[in-house]
């Protein structure tokens, strides 16, 4: 923690709360001289200019292309997955390239689109076998989309926050609920330090930017994520070309207990060093348009009829054909997914060394 994070965490310790360090994927060994994460004020939400985090691309994508093995094909799109007369494997992946259409055949496909495209693939790849798309004889292709109720907070300081690397602490403390609301809220946690420019897209055109700039500097500020419940009526569906989202909140009393909670924490911990008291909470709902956290849209289980993946993520109904990203989720939790989805990539990755041998 910076000084004034410390500060905070001490002070929600002192109330009896357990906040602690927020994993992050961050290249931050401070006694290593190796260390690639300079610990600036654009990392959330940012790309990384030094390689610092630990994405795809540096964690992964790289490495497999310096080990040899692996093509990457750039300035493609997967429009559709061609199966065998009898509908039971994958002969062809169609790829669009540079105005070129491609046919691409492995013994495997993975399909890894995130889990709205991933849906909205095999919906378009229905066939004569599959005429409700790929894997859809459970009719649950593209249904059960989850992506959290997420909102944002900022808490207005009486002082300035001088803090550039704030996402470092967070709260699990509310997240099986307490004694006045006994249903699970989530999970509470900084976010990156805000700034003007930030504030500016959900300001009225007229404000000042002076006005911004002071409120940023300011402010305090935190993510907040409750669970959200997989519903069929939630899904991806197709309009032609078009991809269309479904959906309907829910569980939003346990997100709407769940920021007056904080509130009344901020406001129990010394407000007149962290916040105006009883004052300038600004918040926001995450819309429907914030689907960072997309899940659910191919939920995996046991039984053909209530899910599209096996346990091993293959889907059922065409042997060859897996899907690894968070299409699988049968449900979620009321926190960011990535290490469930990475955990899962890892664990169907051994599945498939043992067919392949």
């Amino acid at each position: 923690h910076e000084p004034r994070m410390q500060a905070l965490s001490d002070d929600l310790a002192a109330q009896g709360l357990r906040p602690f360090h927020t994993p992050l994927g961050v290249m931050l060994d401070e006694g290593d001289p190796r260390s690639k994460c300079i610990r600036c004020a654009t990392c959330d939400g940012f790309p990384c200019l030094v390689d610092a985090k630990s994405d795809a691309d540096v964690m992964c994508v790289r490495p497999a292309l310096k080990k040899g093995g692996v093509t990457l094909v750039t300035e493609a799109k997967v429009t559709r997955l061609r199966t065998s007369a009898s509908g039971r494997e994958i002969t062809a992946v169609e790829v669009e390239r540079r105005g070129e259409r491609l046919h691409v055949a492995a013994d495997l496909v993975v399909v890894a689109c995130g889990a709205i495209n991933s849906a909205a693939l095999l919906l378009r790849s229905a066939n004569d076998r599959h005429p409700r798309g790929l894997a859809n004889g459970s009719g649950l292709v593209g249904r059960n989309l989850m992506k959290h109720q997420n909102g944002v907070m900022l808490a207005i300081s009486k002082k300035p926050n001088p803090t550039a690397f704030q996402k470092t602490l967070a709260i699990n403390d509310y997240y099986w609920g307490d004694e006045e609301f006994r249903y699970p809220m989530g999970h509470v946690s900084l976010v990156g330090k805000s700034n003007a420019d930030m504030l500016a897209g959900d300001a009225p055109a007229f404000a000042p930017g002076y006005a911004l700039d002071q409120m940023a500097r300011h402010s305090i500020d935190w993510w907040l994520t409750a669970e959200d419940r997989p519903a069929v009526e939630n899904g991806v569906r197709l309009d032609g070309e078009q991809i269309v989202l479904e959906y309907h909140d829910n569980n939003t009393e346990a997100y709407d207990t769940l920021l007056r909670r904080w509130i009344q924490t901020l406001e129990s911990i010394g407000m007149a060093d962290h916040v105006v008291p009883h004052a300038l909470y600004f918040r926001k709902k995450i819309p429907l348009q914030g689907v960072a956290h997309q899940c659910g849209t191919l939920r995996f289980g046991t039984d053909p009829k209530t899910s599209v993946l096996d346990v091993f993520c293959r889907t059922h109904e065409i042997d060859n054909l897996y899907v690894v990203d968070g299409s699988f989720f049968p449900s979620s939790g009321a926190v960011n997914p990535s290490l469930t989805i990475m955990a899962n990539a890892l664990r169907v990755g051994d599945h498939l060394l043992e067919r392949l041998r």
